[in-house]
């Protein structure tokens, strides 16, 4: 269904043509551009998120945000996925992906996997770039100094 969405609207996305990449190019082209005002895209597909943690109530989504502001994104945030064995099936299937040339893909992190195993109480990150900041604060698109 996804790429047959991505065909009919002329939104390329090389192989491999997995969910997560396609979710990603139809977000980028259908979303994304239309975020100019300060926008929170939030509860990402499971399958677009493989650290993030399931959602509460809302199955097949998970708790994440990202913020964009003229077109950009300045933030990544989501609340850590700290089930182990959830957490197997979603690197498992990220190293399928990567095996079938998805570069983004992650690979299994079996140290990960185990320090879950003790317990990782619950946590949440946000990654915000400087670059970002910079870049959104000078108004330009690319942090590179040009002469």
């Amino acid at each position: 269904m996804l790429d047959k969405i991505c065909v009919d609207n002329q939104v390329d996305c090389p192989t491999p043509r997995t969910a997560p990449r396609l979710l990603d190019k139809l977000i980028g082209h259908f979303l994304e551009k239309e975020c100019i005002n300060p926008t929170f895209l939030i509860e990402h597909p499971q399958v677009m998120s493989p650290l993030a943690k399931y959602h509460r109530s809302d199955e097949g989504l998970t708790e994440r945000f990202e913020l964009f502001v003229r077109k950009m994104e300045i933030c990544n945030a989501y609340t850590e996925l700290n089930d182990p064995i959830e957490q197997q099936k979603r690197f498992s299937q990220q190293a399928k992906d990567r095996g079938a040339g998805d570069e983004e893909a992650q690979m299994v992190d079996a140290d990960f996997i185990m320090a879950l195993k003790y317990g990782l109480p619950p946590t949440g990150g946000c990654g915000m770039g400087i670059d970002r900041i910079a870049m959104l604060l000078t108004n330009s698109d690319s942090i590179k100094v040009r002469f």
